[in-house]
């Protein structure tokens, strides 16, 4: 992902103080989760001004409290020194694997996986939380790709659980994504998030399956211009078993890999769902129509916004969309008065759906820029909201639930007006400040963050009022064209 630019990077900062203040009046506090009004563009282009410099200065609330949080900046300086000291791990992978290289930006740079500090996968783990395990498998291109495959804690008997795949956006390691899979597999689910060929720590090159490099393939070396083998691979690797072996392990090519998913027995193969972000969107959504195997999609910022000619006729999966308030690259960019959003830009994908009489949900969280989901901090800094990531979780924790558990009463999460716990009941990021909680553990370098919380938080504070976010549900019986117009 791109740094945005100088003059971007100023704007940001004079907006962490506040929107402008007139002469003579007192700066008001910047309040993100409450009424933002309707000023009529036309007739009060001034007061529709300033709500949007107001919005875009909650678009960095993520990063003023990353900057105000002793506990936070603690933790992270902390798992940014572990991750640092990866650099002699990587050039030994390297060595160990010539034909194998690792050209991208970030693998020389682990501190990239320093993403969220307080949701690093290794302690998620040995909290009890769920489980994690980190291997290697074979892309059906031949490259080998890092991924994880978290589960519900394995001391719980249970029945066979639904799967979900994550595809991450460019140029960022699966970490970034952590808040997805973790939730999600803590609700119940198995998730596999890989490391897309050239990007985090997968290698660059497709092979044949003797080990040789294959430059037949348009994808040598990866740019990489897009993620389509990587997540019909992923779907592939979940659904392996011993009897049904991942079709694309074989040869020298795969030594050492899985030849199946290790906890297959808990998968139930018939509930499968994929998600993505960014370049990562731009893979699932097509393909989570075009694969029969897939029953829900989630897609968060797909950049296309409408699905190709050749995958309408295949639209069977429902699917949950995610847009932003501030487009990418461009993330900071004020609204201008004289010529205002369409408030119906982002349901292109969601009409083609409607159309084809499948259930559809479209949601762009307020103040929201690309970047609320991959938690990116330093020293990218990369601007998002503080809701945004719970409000997203939230509608993708109810979301799967309908659509691959079954649960019928999930439609009643997607559609209420006031958010349950549900989504917070994974929250165990970073967040705002106690310092009173600090004291009463000083030796715990987090202590004192409170991870964010939506509960009894109204829907409509917390969605764009510059686009509309709409639903068609349980076959067209229940319809919302503006969720946020309903109110509290």
């Amino acid at each position: 992902m791109r740094r945005f630019g100088v003059g971007a990077a100023l704007v940001v900062m004079s907006l962490v103080a506040g929107p402008p203040v007139g002469h003579g009046q007192e700066a008001r506090p910047l309040v993100c989760d409450e009424p933002a009004g309707d000023p009529d563009p036309v007739a009060e282009p001034d007061a529709w001004r300033e709500r949007d410099l107001r919005n875009l200065a909650c678009a960095t609330q993520r990063q003023q409290d990353e900057l105000s949080n002793p506990a936070f900046l603690r933790k992270w300086a902390i798992e940014f020194g572990v991750a640092y000291g990866d650099v002699l791990d990587a050039a030994a992978q390297q060595a160990a694997e010539p034909t194998r290289p690792h050209v991208n930006p970030i693998f020389w740079n682990p501190s990239a996986k320093t993403a969220d500090p307080f949701r690093i996968p290794e302690q998620w783990e040995a909290a009890g939380r769920g489980q994690m395990e980190q291997f290697s498998f074979i892309a059906k291109t031949g490259a080998k790709l890092n991924a994880r495959l978290y589960s519900p804690n394995p001391a719980l008997r249970e029945r066979p659980r639904p799967g979900i795949t994550f595809t991450p956006g460019l140029q960022s390691y699966n970490e970034v994504n952590s808040w997805f899979a973790q939730g999600l597999a803590e609700a119940g689910y198995m998730v596999l998030i890989i490391d897309p060929q050239g990007q985090g720590g997968s290698e660059n090159l497709p092979h044949n399956p003797d080990g040789s490099i294959d430059c037949s393939l348009e994808d040598c070396p990866n740019v990489p211009t897009n993620d389509f083998p990587e997540t019909e691979s992923a779907i592939d690797f979940l659904v392996s078993t011993p009897t049904a072996p991942y079709p694309h392990a074989v040869g020298p090519n795969a030594a050492g890999t899985p030849t199946f998913n290790p906890l297959w027995a808990r998968l139930d193969p018939g509930r499968i769902g994929i998600a993505g972000h960014s370049l990562g969107a731009l893979a699932v959504t097509p393909i989570g129509q075009l694969d029969p195997r897939v029953k829900a999609v989630v897609s968060y910022d797909n950049l296309d916004d409408r699905l190709g000619a050749d995958v309408v006729p295949s639209i069977h999966a429902p699917t949950l969309f995610f847009s932003t308030d501030y487009a990418f690259p461009s993330v900071l960019t004020p609204k201008d008065p004289a010529n205002p959003p369409n408030p119906a830009q982002h349901l292109g994908a969601f009409d083609q759906l409607v159309a084809a009489g499948v259930d559809a949900m479209s949601i762009t969280p307020r103040a929201s820029t690309h970047y609320e989901w991959g938690y990116q901090p330093f020293p990218a800094s990369f601007p998002a909201s503080r809701y945004g990531e719970r409000v997203s979780f939230h509608y993708t924790l109810a979301w799967f639930d309908r659509y691959l558990k079954g649960d019928a009463k999930a439609t009643a999460r997607l559609t209420t007006l006031t958010f349950d716990r549900s989504a917070d009941a994974s929250s165990i990021g970073a967040g705002t400040y106690d310092g009173a909680r600090a004291l009463a553990d000083p030796f715990d370098p987090g202590a004192g963050n409170i991870p964010y919380t939506i509960n009894g938080k109204c829907v409509a504070n917390l969605l764009s009022f510059s686009y509309d976010s709409a639903y068609r549900l349980e076959g067209g019986r229940q319809e919302s064209s503006d969720l946020r117009g309903r109110g509290c």
